[in-house]
């Protein structure tokens, strides 16, 4: 069975590289990388990746900024799609105060300076985060164009409305120190799938990338359970 990861704000599916590395040589994962030079909304994005899934049988990741992406595939019923597995994520506005209030300031300019080391451990990646990872985490960055990811950041602002229900089985991965999408926005996805199994794991909003061992296990488990 094929594991599908669609990656966070950056787009690139370069930060899933901890997570690969801690899974089970003999699980088969396809990144679907976005576009780096497109501004393109979510629901572009939910063809986007349609257009490139598996044809067979295949477990969905929607990590953080792709967890709205998710969803909405979900809802489409991919005829091979036997499980979805969202990671730090949100269906609504995670922060809408702060969102809100970003757009008056020039996203574009701020997007494109370099990003201190402690800003990068205290809302991203959490304060035990190696140079390594911050490291990783500042390539993906500079592959992007500021335009680009503060047109991704819009798209986040605009989510809301009501979420229509979904009998796909389901899992929410859970960072227990995320800053950045708080523990609120399970509920939503409580309300739209009724067979979801909810995971707290240790760490800041870049579970994968922090704690993948953790996370490896949980997602293992759930294709070795699939696959029976």
């Amino acid at each position: 069975m094929k594991l599908v990861l669609l990656p966070g704000l950056d787009g690139t599916g370069i930060l899933f590289k901890p997570l690969t590395d801690a899974l089970s040589k003999d699980i088969d994962a396809l990144v679907i990388s976005y576009p780096k030079d497109q501004n393109l909304s979510y629901q572009e994005l939910v063809e986007y990746v349609l257009k490139r899934l598996p044809k067979g049988e295949f477990i969905l990741v929607g990590e953080s900024f792709s967890g709205p992406i998710a969803y909405q595939i979900a809802l489409r019923k991919p005829k091979f799609l036997k499980s979805i597995i969202f990671v730090a994520t949100f269906l609504d506005n995670p922060r809408r105060y702060l969102l809100n209030l970003s757009r008056l300031i020039p996203k574009k300019l701020i997007l494109g300076m370099p990003i201190p080391d402690f800003i990068v451990k205290y809302f991203i990646l959490g304060p035990s985060a190696d140079a390594n990872i911050i490291e990783l985490y500042k390539q993906t960055i500079k592959m992007r164009s500021p335009s680009v990811l503060s047109y991704r950041l819009n798209e986040i602002s605009n989510l809301s409305g009501s979420h229509e229900p979904c009998d796909l089985k389901a899992i929410y991965i859970q960072a227990t120190n995320d800053v950045l999408v708080p523990d609120s926005c399970i509920e939503a996805f409580k309300l739209a799938f009724k067979n979801i199994n909810v995971f707290r794991v240790k760490g800041s909003h870049f579970i994968l990338q922090t704690n993948p061992k953790a996370c490896s296990e949980i997602i293992e488990n759930e294709i070795s359970h699939l696959s029976h």
